[in-house]
């Protein structure tokens, strides 16, 4: 029985010994996948060029450059292609062409074939919620140069009437799309845009405004990078837009953000720390102060400061914004909220957040969508820019000159708590005048209304205006609305031919 039992086990370990050989020879020599290439996007930004390779999974990787001629090479190890690159564009991108090729059996080479030589960087994102895992790389122009904190003084014109400078930040971008629609048709990307350049065109059209667009088409900016793009630029209040969404489809509403106390003393700390290795600037036009060339002590009291302004400025400037859209759009939150948001840590520059709404809630994602209700949006957003600015115009800004000289904006959109005898007496007309120019029999008036301030208080009563360096007689024409033959007409004019310090008479439009 001993030998018999024996046998039986020799029989079944000579076996499984025979199988774990064959799995060895069958699998083990057979390649696996660490992860497919699913697809490659592309997008250009102004300073660079972004490369997005969607994977199955987690990756091993090299990248390195070759010359004669000029290429980028990416091994993927134990991958294949699954897609192809004849969908994308390389207009002015540094790529001639893209090409991938199997190599050493199991590895997958991608060559980027260059129009001249780039620098890069590269990182990979894990998955995450709605997207697989990425490898990015980034291509630069060897001559290019980084994005600083350094605040030069622009040689444009620089007179006692400059324009006040408002950054419209569209929020994400690039393969960053955002929340999506509620049906995935579309996304946060697309609506932000879309809202921002009505805010631009809005404010490119108001005397005394000049927009800075810190995204200007399909593409991704590091989070951390766009306040300093809006420092260097100079700007005087910071607006990033947004689009909301929830795991639920129900809520819906705007709501703005500006920075918290909490975060702002967390904010001046760290600043303090790495103000060796930075150059935070603060100060305002007329001048800087750099807080590594002053003592800690110093430097966090002067942080600490100019974070307060900025912080309450910041609630003021949304405060003013949600009465505008109060009316127009529904409010998720009728205060500004405090958020520990990077965008919102400048401590020289009014910041402020705004969520448009919720992409989450077919309605409001439709109405998102349209260009009718971006507009009606874009409209109250500048209308509380403009009350803002109102209130306390900067010294040296076109606009404290307008206030200073009874001259006040064409329209007024009705907020929560305003009345007719309030508004009348605000802008200096009378009662009678306002109802008069809104044909108003009574006193009554809706939220969101649009209100035409009339006569001398207008934006078109006659004024003057001094000529400095670098004005045309087409831009001046241009910035007060009135046409070209007026301007001429009225300062006796020939050609286009005026004088710096020239006065010249702006016709009533």
């Amino acid at each position: 029985m001993r030998d018999c039992i024996n046998n039986i086990i020799c029989r079944f370990t000579g076996g499984l010994a025979a199988l774990l050989v064959l799995w060895s020879v069958v699998f083990m020599q057979a390649p696996v996948n660490a992860a497919e290439v699913e697809a490659v996007r592309l997008w250009q930004a102004p300073d660079h060029t972004r490369l997005v390779f969607d994977l199955s999974g987690g990756i091993s990787y090299n990248i390195f450059n070759l010359d004669n001629p000029d290429r980028v090479v990416i091994d993927i190890a134990n991958s294949t292609m699954r897609t192809d690159f004849s969908g994308l564009d390389y207009s002015d991108s540094p790529i001639r062409s893209i090409r991938s090729s199997i190599r050493d059996g199991n590895d997958l080479r991608v060559v980027l074939d260059l129009k001249s030589r780039v620098d890069h960087s590269n990182f990979t994102l894990g998955a995450n919620g709605e997207f697989r895992d990425r490898l990015v790389m980034d291509l630069y122009d060897p001559q290019g140069t980084d994005v600083t904190t350094t605040r030069t003084v622009p040689t444009a014109r620089q007179s006692d009437k400059r324009d006040l400078l408002v950054a419209v930040v569209a929020g994400h971008g690039g393969e960053d799309p955002g929340a999506p629609s509620f049906n995935r048709q579309f996304w946060e990307k697309d609506v932000t845009l879309s809202i921002s350049r009505a805010i631009e065109d809005r404010l490119r059209l108001t005397p005394g405004y000049t927009p800075v667009m810190i995204r200007k088409g399909d593409y991704s900016l590091d989070l951390k990078s766009r306040p300093i793009i809006a420092r260097d630029k100079r700007v005087d209040i910071y607006i990033s837009i947004h689009a909301d969404s929830y795991r639920g489809s129900s809520v819906q509403g705007v709501t703005i953000y500006a920075l918290s106390g909490e975060t702002a003393d967390r904010e001046n700390i760290r600043r303090i720390e790495q103000k060796e290795n930075r150059a935070d600037l603060l100060g305002g036009i007329a001048g800087d102060t750099r807080i590594s060339d002053v003592d800690d002590d110093l430097a966090f009291t002067l942080l600490d400061l100019s974070m307060a302004w900025s912080m309450e400025q910041s609630v003021e400037l949304g405060t003013q914004v949600l009465a505008s859209l109060d009316g127009v759009a529904r409010l998720r939150k009728s205060k500004v909220q405090g958020g520990n948001l990077w965008e919102l840590r400048s401590p020289d520059i009014p910041s402020i957040l705004i969520e448009t709404g919720y992409l989450s809630n077919p309605s409001e994602a439709r109405k998102l969508a349209s260009t009718g209700y971006q507009n009606k949006l874009a409209d109250a957003i500048v209308q509380g820019v403009k009350n803002y600015f109102y209130e306390n115009p900067p010294d040296g800004t076109l606009v404290a000159w307008q206030k200073e000289n009874g001259i006040v904006p064409e329209s007024y959109v009705v907020k929560r708590g305003d009345s007719l005898s309030r508004i009348a007496q605000r802008f200096r007309v009378s009662l009678n005048q306002l109802k008069l120019a809104n044909s108003l029999r009574g006193n009554v008036i809706q939220i969101g209304q649009t209100l035409t301030i009339p006569g001398e208080a207008g934006m078109s009563r006659s004024s003057e205006h001094r000529i400095t360096r670098g004005e045309t007689l087409s831009g001046i024409a241009q910035r007060y609305r009135v046409s070209l033959a007026s301007l001429r007409r009225v300062n006796n004019i020939n050609g286009d031919k005026i004088m710096v310090g020239q006065v010249l008479k702006i016709p009533a439009s």
